[in-house]
């Protein structure tokens, strides 16, 4: 496959939106962002408030309003009073000198330096601030101010990764691309966003309209819409002249089925543009275009992350910092038809209502504020809908988000999967067990004839049960599972494509629903080669992006000779496609190594090479650039070269057991077996989780003509595997040859 598996670590990013952005335009030689003055369709939000002065009003003060603000005296709400706070032996200060805000900490090469801080980033729960480093580089400081009250436990300065030791050489060091504002923050916190990087000196200059997210951030440029209210015929243009046209809501009303208690949407919501809108920030996502996204269609922008072990629990609840639309998108709500500002105010971000209230817009609180349903005493904690159906997750220590699910809470699962029991959060020295018989008394319990798709989805996701293929294929078949849970089961060929799976899949294919096909078109990898040879080349002419380059490895594959000269040229285009996604983020390695991928299969080597060389000069730690550009020299037969490279990797990272391994490899390759045994059980003894390692190192002693010593190593480490079948299917084969 051309895409590479972006490494991050297994802890949350502090403002991780997969490749997004936050703020602009810092030259090289003043400490101030510059904005663009090109010529542009915006006018400001400043021309908005003459006609719009309710929602402007709103929307100032807003944390939207907030998202981004120069320092001084009114926007900096940490103490810069020559305040002090340490974090793993290193020192941090805040002051003011020459009415400059400043920072003395430890710098990129960890040595204790003095940064001028540029602007605030966010204000509540917490505020950072942004820092200009040389080539443009604008970071956001690890070590942020904690602006709760103090009798919450704010009013401090605190290390947004807690305790955790983070040097200068961490990738989540304040410093390091994880914290680059440009890539990671500027897009959801400023707006009509230019990101701006040179590849040849590594330099940006990213450009923006506005410094925070203001109202040409979610409706778009407005000039056309200014000119439609300065013109006397008015109905020129029904969208009046704007990008994105909110009105999901208009004309739409909720009526109350009494024997239900529950609200029914008085039309059926025809588009998703508030969400798709929302979900450009308020998702876990790569963006895969230049510039600012419009696209009514989610999926023509951005690649959202699916709903996977490591940022969500098996049942599906927000584990990793995902922010809210992969939950949402989960819930009956969504399914209903619901849509965001149902219960949030688009320019205050305000609830509708306070509290519970916001629910009971639309169910009966005859039926739900009672002790019946909440089985807890009403106006409690624990009758708050929240509490249950919403559970929230801290992220960067102090940051609670809610999980948008509004799920049933099905303590069950936990006992079985290990999953949060939101009774747990409240009831801390009870049992899952003890909520789950509770929950049966009251008749809420588990029901064994139809369970919930979040059981069989836990069922086949969870790694210490055995996957049931045919609980996936049950799920993928029910109208009531999600869209975005299907294309995850899809996407992860959680069940074996038997025939009746790949009709499946193959009827989500077409579907109109371009989650599901894009979730499809990721499971056809899985498929045989009949199947992708018949299904995958029309996806290459799919309306929607997402489809067509994940579509188009899979083509590649499939050979030249095998394509009709339209398919060709199809192909062709989504290649051009394919490389324009890669360079909407040409400061990431990963865009580079992905290309290096593409031209390896399209056997354009020099370019190949060229692409996995620019990824290791832009990020030297990225260890898949070593292991491509390594395998490409083994392709090419350069076996020095690939040794060479590999020594360079692991004098950077010695603790890399991939390095090791690929090293060992290429000397075995030379002939140098024996050489290649340190390495080999360098890389064993780091991996002590991972049975190939150890394997291969015995597989190497076998080699050497040490069969026993090959086979008592396998034994002592027989203890490190939880499942030692292949140790044990190991020291057969090597027995067998000994004609044991």
């Amino acid at each position: 496959m051309l895409n590479t598996v972006m490494i991050t670590p297994a802890r949350s990013l502090v403002v991780l939106l997969m490749l997004g952005a936050l703020l602009g335009g810092c030259d090289n030689s003043s400490t101030k962002a510059v904005s663009n003055t090109a010529p542009t369709n915006y006018i400001g939000s400043a021309t908005c408030k003459d006609c719009h002065a309710a929602e402007y009003n709103s929307w100032q003060q807003s944390h939207h309003d907030q998202a981004m603000q120069p320092m001084s005296p009114q926007t900096v709400q940490g103490d810069f009073n020559n305040s002090r706070f340490e974090h793993q032996g290193v020192s941090t200060e805040f002051f003011i000198e020459d009415d400059a805000y400043k920072v003395r900490t430890a710098g990129p090469d960890g040595s204790i330096q003095v940064f001028e801080l540029l602007h605030t980033f966010g204000t509540y729960p917490l505020q950072q601030y942004l820092v200009k480093l040389p080539n443009g580089r604008v970071q956001a400081l690890s070590v942020a101010w904690d602006s709760r009250d103090a009798a919450d436990g704010g009013q401090r300065w605190f290390h947004v990764y807690g305790d955790e030791p983070i040097d200068h050489n961490d990738v989540l060091h304040w410093t390091r691309q994880s914290q680059n504002w440009d890539t990671m923050c500027a897009d959801c916190h400023s707006t009509g966003l230019i990101k701006q990087y040179d590849v040849a000196t590594d330099t940006f200059n990213t450009q923006w309209e506005e410094m925070n997210v203001a109202c040409e951030a979610c409706h778009g440029p407005g000039k056309a819409h200014l000119a439609w209210a300065g013109n006397s015929d008015q109905s020129a243009a029904s969208d009046k002249g704007l990008e994105r046209s909110f009105n999901e809501r208009a004309g739409i009303s909720w009526a109350l089925n009494p024997s239900t208690g529950n609200s029914a949407r008085s039309q059926a919501r025809n588009s998703s543009t508030e969400i798709t809108v929302c979900a450009s920030c308020h998702s876990r996502r790569a963006k895969i275009v230049t510039g600012p996204a419009y696209d009514a269609e989610f999926l023509n922008d951005h690649l959202p992350s699916l709903i996977d072990l490591g940022l969500y629990f098996s049942d599906g609840q927000m584990r990793d910092e995902v922010y809210v639309y992969g939950s949402f998108l989960q819930s009956k709500m969504h399914q209903q038809g619901v849509t965001c500002s149902d219960c949030h105010n688009p320019h205050s971000l305000k609830l509708r209502a306070p509290g519970p209230q916001v629910c009971l817009q639309c169910h009966a609180a005859s039926t739900f504020a009672t002790k019946e349903h909440q089985l807890h005493e009403t106006d409690s904690v624990g009758a708050n809908c929240i509490e249950c159906h919403m559970p929230s997750t801290n992220y960067m220590q102090v940051d609670a988000r809610h999980d948008h699910s509004f799920r049933i809470p099905r303590p069950w699962l936990s006992e079985n999967y290990g999953t949060p029991d939101a009774c747990q959060n409240c009831h801390t020295d009870k049992t899952s067990a003890w909520a789950t018989g509770i929950l049966s008394a009251a008749g809420k319990g588990p029901d064994a004839t139809t369970p919930h798709w979040s059981e069989q989805f836990a069922a086949a996701l969870n790694s210490s049960k055995k996957p049931r293929p045919e609980a996936i294929l049950h799920i993928s078949m029910d109208e009531d599972t999600p869209a975005i849970i299907k294309a995850t089961a899809f996407s992860n060929a959680l069940f074996t494509l038997s025939p009746d799976a790949l009709v499946l899949l193959e009827e989500q294919l077409h579907s109109d629903n371009a989650m599901l096909r894009w979730g499809a078109t990721r499971g056809l990898n899985y498929a045989d080669p009949a199947s992708q040879s018949r299904l995958a080349p029309p996806l290459l002419a799919d309306p929607v992006r997402a489809v067509r380059i994940e579509a188009l490895p899979i083509v590649l594959s499939l050979g030249n000779d095998t394509l009709g000269n339209a398919t060709r040229q199809q192909r062709n285009r989504v290649i051009d496609e394919y490389i324009a996604v890669q360079m909407a983020n040409p400061e990431r390695v990963e865009s580079h190594i992905n290309l290096g991928n593409l031209y390896r299969e399209l056997e354009r080597f020099g370019k190949a090479e060229d692409a996995y060389k620019t990824g290791l000069r832009i990020s030297p730690d990225f260890v898949p650039a070593y292991i491509n550009l390594s395998d490409l020299y083994r392709l090419q037969q350069r076996e020095t070269s690939a040794q060479s490279l590999l020594l360079k990797g692991i004098a950077r990272m010695p603790q890399q057991p991939m390095l090791q391994q690929m090293l060992g490899l290429s000397l075995v390759r030379q002939g140098q077996v024996s050489a290649a045994l340190p390495y080999f059980k360098n890389a064993a003894d780091m991996a002590k989780q991972e049975a190939r390692y150890a394997i291969t190192f015995a597989l190497a002693l076998e080699a050497t003509e040490q069969p026993q010593a090959a086979i008592e190593y396998l034994d002592s480490v027989r203890s490190n595997y939880v499942n030692d079948t292949e140790i044990s299917t190991a020291i057969a084969t090597i027995l067998q040859r000994m004609q044991q």
